[in-house]
């Protein structure tokens, strides 16, 4: 693998293993049923870091997300890219639907956890309320999932094919004044029309006249 490949997966990884952290950190630290008291007709809540490590992990996956999408470009596999596969495709999808519902969790808990009133239910109890359990583990751990998702997306990326340009090979004849490793152009030897000489001229007979 490419060192561009493992340093997006090295950070994509970090970024979703604060945001999960961060969620379940929220889950352990929520306030609970047992943890509140009533007082005077209301509602007494005891302090609790998981609105700040709701907001974190909420924050984190949001980050995490835009990464992928400026890096690697994740919405582009949804387009008729060439080197995207089907796969690439439907996990890129998964990725970014991981990320909402996972933001709207963390958010939704976080505001919860320190929501104070209550109400009177229909037993004449005065009752208070709390996050319910499992809200933020399963926003941490679809927040885990958006970066896995989103690795997975970029691993099954095809690779770009290298684009090669060939010259045309022109075949040269080989002969005795055709040198094919310094001379491109072929040379033909010249030819000549015979040369067409005069006839020759036999000398005439001399016959002697007599008087």
């Amino acid at each position: 693998m490419e060192s561009k490949a493992v340093g997006f997966c090295a950070v994509v990884a970090v970024l979703g293993i604060i945001s999960a952290a961060a969620g379940f950190g929220g889950e352990l630290t929520r306030v609970k049923a047992d943890d509140v008291s009533v007082s005077g007709g209301s509602c007494v809540y005891p302090s609790s870091p998981a609105l700040a490590l709701g907001i974190i992990a909420a924050v984190f996956a949001i980050i995490t997300q835009i990464y992928i999408s400026v890096t690697f470009g994740s919405c582009r596999c949804c387009r008729n890219d060439p080197n995207s596969t089907p796969i690439s495709k439907l996990l890129s999808v998964l990725s970014w639907v991981a990320t909402v519902i996972a933001v709207l969790l963390l958010l939704t808990a976080a505001g919860l956890n320190n929501k104070e009133g209550g109400q009177v239910d229909s037993y004449g109890y005065f009752t208070c309320y709390v996050v319910k359990p499992g809200i933020f583990a399963a926003g941490a751990v679809l927040a885990l999932l958006s970066a896995v998702f989103g690795i997975a997306a970029y691993v099954t990326v095809a690779p770009p094919t290298p684009q090669t340009t060939t010259n045309a090979a022109v075949a040269l004849p080989v002969g005795a004044n055709v040198d094919p490793e310094k001379s491109p152009v072929p040379m033909y030897p010249q030819q000549y029309p015979p040369q067409q000489y005069p006839p020759q001229q036999t000398p005439q007979q001399y016959t002697p006249q007599y008087a």
